[in-house]
């Protein structure tokens, strides 16, 4: 049976009330635009679809566009995600309790979503131990209307004496995905979309549930005109298809650009970016002072914010990107990543591989380090990054990541606008005892000094030049750290490139 093309009020008409809907898309990236904000025009002007669990694996936004379309009391009773941070609307709106929110790992969705369409009950894990997720934490449930009414979504389980996560599958009724071109039969093909998300785990899952999927198009080519090895999602699996009516602003390749051929074509020389820090800033200083712990054939993970801004630069400016490889969780290898609203893509890729797919590298140990940003860190080493002064943020893949990675390098400005270090966090993203006990190694890096993870807390290693110890560090905490007898002053950016690529400059 081929799919149906449709305009945008026809495929929203098909959503019924009360639906789980799963959206695909990473920031403005797979985003099908015009059919999200065809649902919120729907349910303005007609009351539906209404009551509805929107289920995503990673943030869809650019602060504007994408799932902030949902922020609308009544549109959707439950959001099931990952990360809130480029949302604005949607985060207030859940701070709110105007809808109920159960916060999930991304690469734990994204699995989820391939073990739903397997019939598979769920996915059992350790992701998530010791973290908000964990049952014994709160279960992934962020807002008091969840506490009050959301089903549990993670149970903790043992096999052979350990404990483990186990992650409920659930139905999708409906799936929303994204293509560049689909055939006259409904075969979608994704060849200038920058990355390769959920589409085909999220169709497979809705179909095997008995649902519909929605696919938003730029355009249509007659049938046969698609190389089999490009079609991404098989014709069968796809029931509707709308073909936006706005490419160039409901159908952008990311948020930076309607296309751009240097992020889907290896090896491109990488133009300049507004996300790119002033070299003179402290969140320059953190990227530089970063990278000198690497080793030669690091594969990396870099997150957003500080991380995604500063460290592939940092890298370039050291002539260290060919001695490393650099992965974002999107699916990306190689290239210089971007920052800001376009973070998920890379200008000249070596690879991009699936979602999913990178999580299960990820969730393997198959990184050697990751750099995260930072929202609180106390006096033990956890970490905060998923609920600040109220505002619901969410974790994004960073539980994913910070509990599989060999080495964990923390980014953030210890004189910024917020105060980082605090007694207790307010939210558990990170448990430093877990990292303990997994023998993980931990740094947390600023403009003014370097700590590491110590069984019994935090200890300073590195001060910056012209930083005093005392003064400008240790009495400006709000907990005591270790402190040896001479704190070392950290070497410059350039002892990095003088000594070539591939030179450490790692734990003391």
């Amino acid at each position: 049976m081929s799919a149906r093309f449709v305009s945008v009020s026809e495929a929203v008409a098909a959503i019924p009330d009360g639906a789980t809907v799963a959206t695909d898309g990473f920031s403005l990236m797979g985003v099908a635009e015009s059919v999200f904000a065809g649902i919120a025009s729907s349910f303005r002007a007609h009351g539906r679809p209404r009551d509805l669990t929107l289920v995503h694996a990673s943030g869809q936004s650019n602060r504007v566009a994408g799932f902030e379309h949902f922020a609308i009391e009544g549109l959707a009773r439950r959001i099931v995600g990952s990360h809130w941070g480029l949302m604005p609307r949607i985060s207030a709106f859940l701070g709110q309790n105007a809808a109920e929110a159960v916060c999930l790992p991304q690469g734990q969705v994204a699995a989820l979503y391939r073990a739903i369409a397997a019939g598979r009950p769920g996915i059992v894990t350790k992701v998530g131990l010791g973290t908000f997720i964990d049952p014994a934490f709160g279960g992934g449930k962020i807002n008091d209307l969840a506490r009050d009414r959301a089903p549990d979504y993670v149970e903790r389980v043992q096999f052979d004496g350990e404990d483990f996560l186990f992650y409920k599958a659930f139905p999708i009724d409906v799936g929303i995905i994204r293509a560049t071109a689909v055939d006259d039969l409904g075969n979608c093909d994704q060849e200038e979309e920058a990355v390769f998300l959920d589409a085909l785990a999220i169709a497979q899952a809705a179909h095997n549930s008995g649902g519909i999927v929605i696919c938003q198009a730029k355009r249509r080519v007659p049938a046969g005109t698609l190389r089999p090895k490009d079609v991404r999602v098989p014709a069968c699996l796809v029931d509707l298809v709308v073909l936006t009516p706005d490419p160039e602003r409901e159908h952008r390749q990311t948020d930076g650009a309607a296309f751009d051929p240097r992020y889907v074509t290896a090896g491109a020389v990488p133009g300049p970016s507004s996300a790119l820090p002033d070299t003179n800033s402290p969140r320059h200083a953190i990227g530089q002072r970063a990278v000198r712990f690497l080793r030669s054939g690091d594969v990396l993970n870099i997150g957003t914010g500080i991380p995604g801004d500063t460290i592939g630069q940092a890298l370039a400016e050291a002539n260290l990107l060919d001695a490393m490889t650099i992965t974002v969780e999107s699916g990306t290898y190689g290239g210089v990543p971007a920052g800001g609203v376009d973070f998920g893509i890379a200008a000249g890729p070596a690879a991009i591989i699936p979602h999913a797919s990178q999580f299960d590298f990820y969730d393997g140990g198959g990184l050697d380090a990751t750099f995260m940003v930072v929202g609180q860190v106390d006096q033990f080493g956890n970490v905060n990054v998923s609920l600040l002064g109220g505002r619901v943020i969410g974790c994004g893949g960073f539980v994913d990541i910070t509990q599989s990675a060999k080495r964990i390098y923390f980014c953030f400005e210890f004189g910024g606008r917020h105060k980082k270090f605090v007694e207790s966090v307010d939210h558990l993203t990170f448990s430093a005892s877990e990292a303990i006990r997994r023998g993980q190694t931990v740094y947390y890096i600023t403009e003014r000094a370097v700590f590491q993870l110590c069984a019994d807390g935090l200890r300073l290693t590195e001060v910056a030049e012209g930083v005093d110890p005392r003064r400008d560090v240790i009495e400006q905490l709000p907990f005591p750290v270790s402190v040896p007898a001479t704190v070392p002053v950290g070497r410059p950016h350039s002892a990095v490139a003088t000594q070539g690529a591939g030179t450490a400059i790692t734990e003391r």
